[in-house]
């Protein structure tokens, strides 16, 4: 089964590359996805105006189309036949789905950018991007037993890793049982388990603390492991983390609380520390962080979910108002439901910004700006009224020249005794073009069955 995570690197992988040269030329990721939402709108604008000339193409068939609603409500399959006669005239009522279903497709793509900048915006190779990870998760690790309220824990650790094996697991010839946090009784101490982080973590702290093998983390978090279950729980916790799509910018975060750690790595070469510190800096747009996901919570990314649903709900207002003075017979389409579905978009802008760094979130409130110039700027160039008009000219003129048939007829000069070629265009009635094609359809039968077919029996 293909994983969503796979999906975002498809999508995300041809985007990243037409991102990298923008954040190259400008050294900064806020303005690379400013950029690069500009250029993303502006290609898609010929499909913008192809979908409002589709669109007032189709209001023409609106009081059609209620019509039938209304006659064959009570029979779903007749008034599906009807809809297919319609859209064989050239009715298209999922015109205006490309521009929407591409936009979405775009956003899992900017998802997989603002989550992997080593893969897209710095292109480092595989091995060095693990390199990063590696030492930002045992950093992770040592910080969980460099906390306060871990003191026992870090005494097993510390006994576990200078040999002293058996310590560290409960077993029958030591008889030692899982410990409990000294505290936990303690009203006077509980705060003790509230998250402390160390001032710095040397190199020696993160070998001893934070570098376990697969097996033995696997052990030390295990049922016969003494550490306390609070923090069998964080290693765990670390642990999952660091298996998602989102472990480049944990990674990021990680270092910019504790560069010096990643700076007294012999596992990380000079040119990849000089590169890491120059992400970690490009990340930063008008003293926010990119790479940072916001919270509920009075802190200065907050700005960015509210943006977002701020211009979501304008662009959402604005196309409302512009639908329903182009098309006022519409404009109430589809009742108290359809409009619960309009207002449901602002409330997922504030979802999703709220749930993925402030990068997707800052792309997606610039994407709502841009669409809401975009639609000003189609309405006063492509006015829908206008091109409704013009739509329905065009229609008239095909339908009368369907009417129309050329006949061509050999005809003797009564003077001069010369043949002459005679071309005579007539417009036929509808009952006229009715009774054609039956009787091209009784001649087409005749022919199938060998039988003998007389044009004037028809008369």
């Amino acid at each position: 089964m293909i994983s969503i995570d796979f999906l975002y690197s498809v999508i995300g992988t041809p985007l990243g590359y037409i991102m990298w040269p923008i954040y190259l030329l400008l050294q900064n990721f806020g303005w690379a996805i400013l950029i690069f939402t500009v250029i993303v709108k502006l290609a898609m604008l010929p499909l913008q105006i192809k979908q409002q000339k589709n669109m007032a193409y189709s209001q023409m068939f609106a009081p059609k189309v209620k019509e039938i609603q209304q006659k064959y409500r009570n029979n779903r399959d007749k008034q599906a036949e009807e809809m297919q006669k319609l859209q064989a005239q050239g009715y298209n009522p999922t015109g205006g789905c490309g521009p929407l279903v591409l936009t979405m497709l775009i956003l899992f793509g900017v998802i997989d950018v603002v989550y992997k900048p080593m893969t897209h915006m710095e292109h480092l190779s595989s091995s060095d991007i693990s390199s990063v990870i590696s030492v930002a998760q045992q950093t992770e690790y040592a910080k969980i037993f460099l906390n306060e309220y871990n003191a026992q824990d870090k005494e097993l650790i510390e006994k576990y890793k200078n040999g002293d094996t058996e310590i560290l697991f409960i077993s029958e010839s030591n008889g030692n049982a899982q410990l409990t946090h000294e505290f936990k009784d303690n009203d006077d101490y509980k705060n003790k388990y509230t998250e402390k982080n160390p001032e710095k973590i040397s190199k020696d702290d993160r070998l001893i603390f934070g570098e376990f093998t697969a097996e033995q983390l696997t052990d030390i978090t295990g049922d016969k492991s003494r550490l306390t279950a609070e923090t069998k729980s964080r290693l765990l916790t670390v642990q999952s983390r660091y298996n998602g799509m989102q472990k480049e910018l944990l990674a990021l975060q990680v270092y910019e609380q504790y560069p010096d750690t990643f700076k007294e790595s012999t596992a990380l070469s000079d040119d990849l520390k000089s590169r890491i510190d120059k992400l970690s800096n490009n990340m930063m747009f008008c003293g926010l962080n990119f790479g940072t996901t916001p919270k509920f919570a009075f802190e200065p990314l907050i700005i960015i979910p509210i943006m977002a649903f701020i211009l979501s709900l304008a662009q959402t207002l604005i196309s409302q108002y512009l639908n329903k003075k182009n098309n006022p017979e519409t404009a109430n389409a589809g009742g108290m439901g359809m409009k619960v579905m309009l207002y449901i978009m602002p409330l997922f802008s504030l979802w999703i910004s709220f749930s993925v760094p402030a990068g997707v979130g800052f792309y997606w409130a610039i994407n709502y700006a841009l669409a809401i110039v975009q639609s000003l700027v189609l309405q006063k160039l492509y006015n829908p009224a206008k091109l409704r008009a013009e739509a329905e000219q065009k229609f008239k003129e095909r339908k009368l020249k369907e009417r129309q048939v050329t006949t061509t007829a050999v005809v003797t000069d009564a003077e001069s005794g010369e043949e002459k070629t005679v071309t005579k265009t007539e417009t036929l009635s509808q009952k006229e073009i009715n009774r054609k094609k039956l009787a091209a359809a009784r001649k087409a039968d005749a022919e199938k069955y060998g039988e003998e077919y007389n044009e004037d029996d028809e008369d």
